[in-house]
């Protein structure tokens, strides 16, 4: 620690964190709001814009994505019970809540929550990539690898953290990191085709272990869905 003690503040934090967070960020409820707008080969412009609510806490962390109203219709779901032989792979997925926690080995459990259906899906590490989880626990942990900032150059400090920026080339990336949390509070990327945002808020009121919800959720491994 000695030699780390003559680094600049943000330098030190930046240091720390790609230690793969040897020291436990704190915890934090975020509203997280993604928006992308990219143009197609195809000559069409696309925009899509979601929400999720991300809980970070110890070594878990809960990703659950805002429906806004009607985007799920619960009649749907009505109409058959998870669990039942013929209605087995009913269990919508495609939006579900993604709960990620590091085990004391150091391994990652990997699951998905789906909240109307009332089911938690295990997911092995052999399926990550059919769910489109690329097993990274730091990117999960922080919202973003740490070790990305290294590869930027540090811009203007504000009140809220530090800005890292890659102005130069056809990508151009900027991030307002926050030292104090561990985390970034913007995430700005433009390129030839499109640009990429994503902003952070703290929410004040904690979600104090969202996965409780879960207890009584009936319990499924994703090769159950395959057949």
């Amino acid at each position: 620690m000695r030699v780390l003690s003559n680094l600049k503040p943000w330098v030190l934090a930046l240091s720390l964190a790609c230690m793969g967070a040897a020291q436990a960020a704190p915890d934090v409820s975020l509203e997280v709001t993604h928006k992308s707008s990219v143009l197609g080969a195809d000559g069409i412009q696309r925009s899509t814009l979601f929400t999720e609510r991300v809980v970070r806490q110890g070594d878990s962390v809960w990703i659950e994505r805002v429906m806004p109203a009607g985007a799920h219709q619960d009649d749907e779901h009505a109409k058959a019970k998870v669990g039942a032989a013929k209605d087995h792979k009913h269990a919508d997925l495609s939006a579900a809540t993604r709960w990620i926690q590091r085990l004391p080995d150091g391994k990652l459990r990997f699951r998905l929550v789906a909240m109307h259906d009332e089911v938690v899906v295990d997911i092995a590490p052999a399926e990550y990539a059919t769910v489109g989880f690329d097993g990274a626990w730091l990117a999960a942990y922080h919202l973003i690898d740490p070790a990305v900032l290294k590869t930027l150059k540090a811009g203007d400090s504000t009140p809220q953290g530090q800005w890292f920026e890659n102005t130069k080339g056809r990508n151009a990336v900027r991030v307002l990191w926050d030292a104090k949390r561990e985390m970034p509070l913007q995430v700005l990327s433009q390129g030839a085709n499109g640009n990429r945002s994503t902003t952070v808020k703290v929410l004040n009121t904690a979600v104090k272990n969202p996965w409780d919800v879960t207890k009584k959720f009936a319990q499924k491994d994703y090769s159950d869905f395959l057949d």
